[in-house]
């Protein structure tokens, strides 16, 4: 499992250090266009430093897809055993979500420690505020959708392209809804309404749903990797 484990953290760099590059220009992306110290200030820097817990968890799925295609299909062809290789994809998830909890933390914080102009958009980057375990456990769930499209995609091409274009849809929606509750009285139109307690509980609805499905769907990847036939 190590010498998988190791295989598949040799990719994990590289996708890190894009999220990281990325993070990078979004923070230099503000300073030159001055967002810091002008809150009137818009742009899509400041929209990027908004989504950026949405823009990790697009990358994470992205990431998780090519781990359980092409790692997938490269590790098994070298000789790594099937029981191996799905214990280093766990290995490997749960080392994406520390890092990114750690990124998505200094990014939060970073707009106050840096004495940043305070906007309505930056409620976004506190959207796990009180809940420590909920962005991590957001980053599993989205790998494991991510991994499940992947094998998918391998035994059905057309399936597998509707899974993950229906995925990105979902998450760049929901981006786009945030936003506009953070900007607008949208959400505090829901709240008003007889519905209002629907809204309230929907997160922690949403939050337990993604744990059941993040298990069931580990047995599934289990199950699939188990009868994997390398191509």
């Amino acid at each position: 499992m190590v010498k998988s484990f190791r295989f598949l953290l040799n990719f994990a760099w590289v996708n890190l250090g894009a999220i990281f590059g990325f993070a990078a220009v979004v923070i230099a992306g503000c300073y030159i266009t001055g967002v810091p110290d002008n809150a009137e200030n818009g742009n899509l820097f400041e929209t990027y430093y908004a989504m950026f817990p949405t823009m990790i968890l697009l990358m994470l799925f992205l990431y998780a897809f090519a781990m359980c295609t092409n790692n997938l299909n490269l590790g098994l062809s070298m000789g790594a055993r099937r029981r191996d290789f799905f214990w280093a994809i766990q290995g490997n998830m749960a080392f994406y979500a520390v890092v990114c909890w750690g990124l998505q933390l200094f990014m939060s914080a970073f707009p106050a420690l840096a004495n940043w102009e305070v906007r309505n958009k930056w409620a976004l980057l506190d959207l796990f505020d009180g809940r420590v375990w909920a962005f991590p456990l957001v980053c599993m769930v989205l790998m494991v959708l991510g991994c499940l499209s992947g094998l998918v995609m391998v035994k059905n091409k057309i399936i597998g392209t509707i899974l993950v274009t229906l995925s990105v849809f979902v998450m760049v929606g929901v981006t786009i809804v945030m936003i506009l509750s953070s900007e607008t009285r949208f959400m505090s139109y829901l709240l008003d309404t007889e519905w209002g307690w629907l809204w309230t509980t929907l997160p922690k609805a949403g939050l337990a749903v993604l744990a059941v499905s993040a298990v069931g769907g580990e047995f599934v990847i289990w199950r699939v990797i188990q009868r994997y036939v390398v191509r």
